[in-house]
């Protein structure tokens, strides 16, 4: 048997097993890497929501916010009246009247 031979076989075998070890950590790398973009445009997305939200909180905190915020859904306060105007073409729900 010629050992020499075997000798750089077995360091060529060994070898491979090496780089088979290595595939899998390089391929999780590659699909972080990959996704890390993903992760950065959803993180400048959530932190523009963000700013959105502390503007609101800051308009909710006036003390006028919640009375402005009833009367753009058509309440009034209990002491006043309530007026629904319609146009002549009598929009339904509205009830026209002929004199």
């Amino acid at each position: 048997m010629d050992w020499e031979r075997l000798g750089r076989f077995s360091l060529v075998l060994i070898l491979f097993v090496i780089l088979a070890l290595y595939i899998n950590p390089i391929v999780n790398f590659v699909d972080a890497w990959r996704d890390s973009g993903a992760e950065q445009a959803q993180l400048a997305e959530l932190k523009q929501e963000n700013q959105e939200l502390k503007a609101r909180a800051a308009t909710l905190e006036n003390s006028d916010a919640a009375e402005l915020g009833a009367r753009s859904l058509g309440m009034v306060n209990p002491d006043e009246r309530s007026v629904v105007i319609c146009d002549s073409s009598g929009p339904e729900g509205c009830a026209t009247t002929t004199p």
